[in-house]
C-alpha cells in the first residue's frame, strides 16, 4: 500500500513524497521539520495546509454539522456536510430572524442535526456517525438532557421518531481546531449568512 509522507518547516518548506527513504534524506536538511505519514495524498495535503483530515474513522457514512449566527441581524444558519463512502455533499440554509433567535448558533446547531438525520433518513441511510462541536446536539437527542426551549422541544419529539429508522453515533469534536470537516461545515454556515 502506497503511503505519503508530508513534510513542512519553519522556512515556508512544503513537500509530499511516497517514500520514507526519501523522507528521511529530506528531513535531514530542513530547519525545525514536521512531518507525518498518511494513507492518502489528501490526508497528506491537510497537513501541509494546517489542517487535518479526520476521514481517518472511515465510516461508510458520516457527517458533520455546525451553526452560526449574525449578531447584528439576529438570523442564524447551519452548514452541513455528508460523506458517503468519502464522497462530499455539502448542504447550508439560513433563517432570518425569529423566535429561535436568542438562541444563537444553537439554534442553528439544532436545525443543521435535525436536517442532516432527517436528509439520511430520506436517503434510505440505515446509520449515520454525525460529528458537532456543540453537545446539545447529543444530549438532547438522546434525551440526556430537558428540553426547555421551543427549538429543543421539538428537535427531542423528532429524535423519538428518527431513532425508529436511523442508529445515529455521535462524535463531538473540539471547535476551531483545525478539523478539516469541522472548519468546512463553520465556514458553509457563515457563508449562508452572508458573513
Amino acid at each position: 500500500m502506497t503511503k505519503y509522507y508530508a513534510l513542512k518547516d519553519n522556512n515556508g518548506y512544503q513537500n509530499i513524497v511516497n517514500s520514507w527513504d526519501e523522507a528521511k534524506e529530506i528531513i535531514k536538511t530542513l530547519n525545525s521539520p514536521k512531518y507525518k505519514s498518511f494513507q492518502t495524498k489528501e490526508e497528506a495535503e491537510a497537513f501541509i495546509n494546517g489542517t487535518e483530515l479526520t476521514i481517518k474513522d472511515n465510516y461508510q457514512y458520516m457527517a458533520y454539522t455546525d451553526g452560526s449566527y449574525d449578531i447584528n441581524t439576529g438570523k442564524y444558519s447551519f452548514g452541513c456536510v455528508l460523506l458517503i463512502d468519502g464522497k462530499e455533499y455539502k448542504f447550508k440554509k439560513g433563517y432570518e430572524k425569529d423566535i429561535y433567535s436568542p438562541l444563537r448558533n444553537v439554534a442553528g446547531e439544532i436545525k443543521g442535526a435535525g436536517f442532516i438525520i432527517n436528509y439520511a433518513i430520506n436517503h434510505n441511510i440505515p446509520e449515520l456517525h454525525l460529528y458537532f462541536d456543540y453537545i446539545g446536539i447529543e444530549k438532547w437527542y438522546m434525551g440526556e438532557w430537558k428540553a426547555k426551549s421551543d427549538i429543543a422541544i421539538k428537535y427531542q419529539e423528532f429524535a423519538k421518531e428518527a431513532k425508529q429508522k436511523i442508529h445515529v453515533y455521535f462524535h463531538k469534536v473540539k471547535s476551531h481546531t483545525n478539523d478539516y470537516y469541522n472548519e468546512m461545515v463553520d465556514n458553509l454556515a457563515k457563508e449562508a449568512l452572508g458573513l
